[in-house]
């Protein structure tokens, strides 16, 4: 049961790693210093403010959207847009000397567990919203009371005015304590009652929610809450959405006193009338209402000049439009240039043709070649070299091949290597393998193929360290491990009794010299590991002259 649940985060996260988690990092890092810098500006101008917040938002869903369609054009047309990929690179292996845990956990489990968090976090804010809108539509119904007709004239005046072709309904309601606009395709605007007498303030009032309503804030502010919904979990979004919804108040204001009827000082005192009152909670969806705590910033700012920088319509569209393909092309492109880097391995392999000839290597397909037996088989082939695990070594292997059109693989070739021994291990387990053939319109080709295979000492080591242990002596396993300040060199033997030191090969009269040569630090030891079939006359031979070197400690034992 575990397992299956394992196995399920595990098919989660490989779903979602590269159309969802991928754009949305891709998202966050192009987006970031852009909000940062629009939270702390003062230069531009309200509208555009809220514009470009409203962008910045919407690039999210865009973004995601774009990645999905671009997976799913032909491999020329996505080749016009992205930058090259290398190869088609496998997930990576890792062997130890120790056997494989039944259940072990990897990073794409988290993967998995974050999507079903964020899954989980966003249905529930999805149903949040939902009842709002059922509340929001409930209120509608329930609140009748219309304006007078000399109220409903003045609103059908600014109406003209501001040239607004939806239906506006305005009602006085005794329980509202600011003005609210119930949005959607006929919206309605609620006013308190204490405002009956007072026309001046009224009319303000009402220019301010027509404003609103004239630029479609109510739907829009709704997609803002679905998007914010959706990406609960992410803290930027949350942040982006109350920015915008501030911008939204400033640059209502800033229309309302362009007309020039509006005194800006009588403005400012309606809004410190309304400061003490908040709309109910439940209208929240599709309500737009006088926002006490960007009060303070909305007074400023109308104190203030108003800036001019992208004032012009021409200005702020070219900005918009500039910044939002940016940004959506940006996700794309960023999510595809990370997605082989999962493994850290396609900097490190050459590239190939994209219109590859017959014959010649593909490095995209539209079926990549599928691993008879799966992972596990090519998991089974790695076998830890003896020798190897005996004189403490490991490392990583990025062995690149060729998997042709009948799925045999051809041209296996270290592209990145770390010791012989582990080399040829690496190398000795892809050769065996059989693949199902990659395709491209259906036809068998070849296929550009990478694997990365990490060599991990059962200790926890990769054999890599530069030795930085604090005590002394050999590990459980046998092994000379490598101690503070002190170097451990190593020198294997074969059955033939030829001398590898440091993945090259060495002659018996010049094994002392060699040795020699490669201690860096005053204190240094030697570890011999030689094949079981190895001559004894090599092996005592080679002690003795590791000997010679008067090192602190020569340990030597045969290869199990």
């Amino acid at each position: 049961m575990m397992q299956t649940m394992l196995d399920v985060l595990v098919d989660l996260g490989t779903a979602t790693t590269d159309t969802l988690w991928l754009p949305i990092l891709a998202w966050t890092a192009l987006v970031l210093p852009l909000w940062a810098l629009l939270a702390r500006t003062d230069r531009l101008h309200p509208h555009a403010e809220y514009r470009l917040s409203q962008v910045l938002l919407a690039a999210l869903p865009l973004g995601i959207a774009a990645v999905s369609i671009v997976e799913m054009l032909p491999d020329a047309a996505r080749s016009a847009m992205l930058p090259a990929q290398s190869v088609v690179v496998l997930p990576a292996i890792k062997t130890t000397t120790a056997p494989s845990p039944p259940v072990s956990w990897s990073w794409m489990h988290a993967v998995g567990l974050l999507t079903v968090g964020a899954l989980g976090v966003g249905l529930f804010q999805m149903g949040r919203l939902a009842l709002q809108v059922v509340a929001m539509r409930r209120v509608r119904c329930r609140i009748q009371a219309t304006a007078p007709r000399s109220l409903r004239a003045e609103m059908h005046r600014l109406r003209e005015r501001l040239r607004i072709s939806r239906p506006v309904q305005l009602r006085i309601s005794s329980d509202a304590t600011v003005p609210v606009t119930l949005g959607g395709l006929r919206p309605v605007v609620l006013v308190p009652d204490r405002l009956m007498n007072a026309t001046e303030e009224l009319r303000m009032t009402l220019r301010h929610e027509l404003v609103h309503i004239r630029r479609w804030d109510d739907c829009a502010q709704l997609v803002e809450r679905l998007i914010a919904a959706l990406f609960a979990v992410h803290p930027l979004v949350g942040r982006l959405r109350r920015q915008i919804a501030m911008a939204r108040e400033r640059a209502c204001d800033a229309a309302v006193l362009d007309d020039g009827e509006t005194p800006a000082g009588d403005y400012a005192r309606l809004l410190t009338a309304f400061a003490d009152g908040t709309s109910p909670d439940r209208l929240g969806a599709l309500s737009l209402s006088e926002s006490p705590s960007s009060l303070t910033d909305r007074l400023s700012a109308m104190r203030s000049s108003m800036p001019s920088v992208l004032s012009s319509r021409f200005a702020l569209g070219t900005a918009l439009v500039t910044v939002g393909l940016g940004l959506t092309l940006g996700v794309v492109a960023c999510s595809d240039t990370a997605g082989p880097s999962l493994t850290d391995d396609a900097e490190t392999l050459g590239a190939t043709s994209e219109s590859s000839p017959q014959g010649v290597p593909h490095k995209e397909v539209d079926d990549t070649p599928k691993l008879v037996g799966g992972m596990t088989a090519l998991q089974e082939s790695i076998t830890y070299p003896e020798m190897a695990e005996d004189a403490g070594i490991g490392g990583r292997v990025i062995v690149q091949f060729v998997v042709d059109e009948n799925g045999t693989v051809t041209n296996p070739a270290v592209a990145k290597g770390a010791h012989k021994l582990l080399n040829e291990a690496a190398l000795a387990a892809v050769k065996e393998q059989t693949f199902k053939p990659g395709t491209t319109d259906g036809q068998p080709v070849p296929v550009q193929m990478s694997l990365p295979v990490t060599f991990r000492l059962d200790d926890g080591s990769n054999g890599e360290s530069d030795g930085s242990s604090a005590t002394s002596g050999t590990d459980p396993g046998g092994r000379l491990v490598e101690k503070a300040g002190i170097q451990v060199i190593r020198v294997l033997m074969n059955e033939e009794g030829d001398l590898l030191l440091d993945d090259e090969p060495v002659e018996m009269s010049n094994l002392t010299e060699a040795v020699r040569q490669r201690i860096t630090k005053d204190a240094a030891r030697a570890a011999l590991i030689y094949a079981s079939g190895a001559p004894s006359d090599r092996v005592d031979a080679a002690e003795a002259s590791l000997k010679a070197l008067d090192l602190q400690m020569v340990y030597a034992k045969a290869a199990e």
